[in-house]
């Protein structure tokens, strides 16, 4: 046992770390509604330096709370800033978003509002983009960023930023790159997969990855069974310091009856991608649902159209999801058709991909920048955005996939195509995803022991 000084505990959303700083302490506030975290100096005891998580430590969720609300009045005073982040709400205002972020400058208001045209994202409030400011004890700016949408395998954000250097503000669209760290959590299966998710703290687009990666091996609408459970790595990103919620789902095992369905992302020497603990591809070409949505059709030979009427083939899946979601691209390829039909698909675009496969998205809100015919897009790349263009009756994504000129059903095919592990690879392979497996290990054990003790106390 080593005696290593002090210790920060860093609380951010019900999650709990611990590691040595060599700063005093830094302290991060928020108001009503908006997320906080405290980052505070604590004397330590005796502890063991292996038992502290080194630079890729995991943070398991629902490690512990502590309560902040003392804590944080107490400190308000001695802060040299706060940092304050929110989201745009429907029918929101520029008004009510800097009250909730607790601006209090009218100085930086007067300059916000002379910054003109579309270059302002004050001018036209766009539903669910976060917004993070850095001020003044009393509510002064000093920096505040605007994000554009942030999809779980962007490695780099784009953003509006205002900020006070010398007295002055100026205005700048930039990018940067973003850090992420890894978060352990677990869940049993009680009614539902989602309601698991939901109380393990696991955000949904992570859920989606998920259900992605088990999609792959079992039915997840009929499969999923009471007492079974699961385990996940995952991604929380952020810029300086500045949560930006979560990524790319790590790893995965699921325990059901004796079967176990394990998934973990690999980034190796000219290969990428999900593979199980023995080194075979689970990863999919395609993604079977490119946004965050219920199914509210399903692929059919023959369906009544909502609006006209008349039976006919619907030759996709209806994916519904409140307006202005967005939409990634399935899979790697190239925009090869890009229109508009005011009496069919409204705003739609068509990817091209490799082996015979094409892609469509109809009923789009608008594009994403830079969509043009010929461009090259990545899987999960966004593209577009949910809308109600063309014969809708909601918002909602038509989505369809085909093979060779033939539609299938993306929600059902075996879309698996990736190549196993082998020889040098699969050791390298294995070596990596070790640290993973121990973290999924422990992480099971405590949540056995944790049901254990709820059983015995019922």
């Amino acid at each position: 046992m080593s005696d290593i000084g002090d210790v920060g505990v860093f609380v951010f959303n019900r999650e709990i770390r611990v590691k040595p700083f060599k700063t005093k302490f830094t302290k991060i506030l928020t108001g009503l509604g908006v997320t906080a975290a405290l980052l505070l100096s604590i004397p330590s005891p005796a502890v063991s330096q292996e038992a502290l998580p080194g630079k890729g430590e995991v943070v398991l969720e629902k490690a512990g709370e502590i309560e902040l609300g003392d804590l944080i009045q107490q400190w308000a005073s001695e802060m040299d800033h706060v940092y304050a982040e929110t989201r745009i709400q429907a029918k929101d205002s520029n008004k009510k978003i800097f009250e909730r972020l607790g601006i209090n400058d009218k100085a930086f208001v007067r300059y916000v509002n002379s910054i003109k045209g579309k270059e302002n994202p004050f001018a036209r409030l766009q539903k669910g983009r976060l917004i993070q400011a850095r001020l003044t004890p009393t509510g002064e700016v000093i920096s505040l960023r605007v994000f554009r949408p942030i999809d779980s395998l962007s490695r780099d954000v784009a953003y509006f930023q205002v900020s006070k250097e010398s007295g002055k503000f100026k205005h700048a669209n930039l990018k940067s790159e973003i850090d992420a760290f890894p978060i352990a959590s677990s869940a049993v299966i009680k009614t539902t997969l989602e309601s698991a998710a939901v109380s393990a703290n696991i955000p949904a687009n992570v859920l989606a990855q998920i259900k992605e990666r088990l999609s792959t091996s079992m039915d997840v609408n009929k499969g999923v069974a009471a007492g079974d459970s699961f385990s996940v790595i995952y991604e929380r990103r952020q810029i300086d310091g500045a949560d930006l919620g979560s990524g790319k789902l790590l790893a995965i095992e699921y325990f059901s009856k004796g079967k176990t369905i394990d998934s973990y992302w690999y980034e190796g020497e000219g290969v990428e991608g999900y593979f199980d603990s023995e080194g075979n591809n689970t990863d999919i070409t395609f993604l079977r649902m490119p946004c965050e949505a219920r199914v509210t059709s399903t692929f059919n030979r023959v369906r009544k159209h909502p609006v006209t009427g008349r039976l006919r083939p619907h030759w996709g899946v209806d994916l519904g999801a409140p307006r202005g979601t967005p939409v990634y691209a399935a899979g790697d390829g190239v925009i090869s058709s890009k229109k508009y039909q005011r009496r069919g698909y409204g705003y739609w675009l068509e990817l091209t991909h490799a082996g015979g496969y094409k892609s469509l998205y109809a009923h789009l809100s608008k594009y994403a920048p830079g969509m043009a015919e010929g461009v090259k897009v990545k899987k999960g790349q966004l593209i577009g955005y949910v809308g109600t263009s063309g014969m809708v009756t909601g918002p909602h994504l038509h989505y369809e996939l085909k093979k060779d000129g033939q539609q299938i059903n993306p929600l059902i095919a075996d879309l698996r195509t990736g190549e196993n592990l082998k020889d040098d690879a699969l050791e390298d392979y294995k070596l990596a995803i070790s640290p993973m497996r121990r973290q999924i290990a422990m992480l099971s054990r405590l949540q056995l022991a944790q049901n254990s003790a709820s059983t015995g106390s019922d």
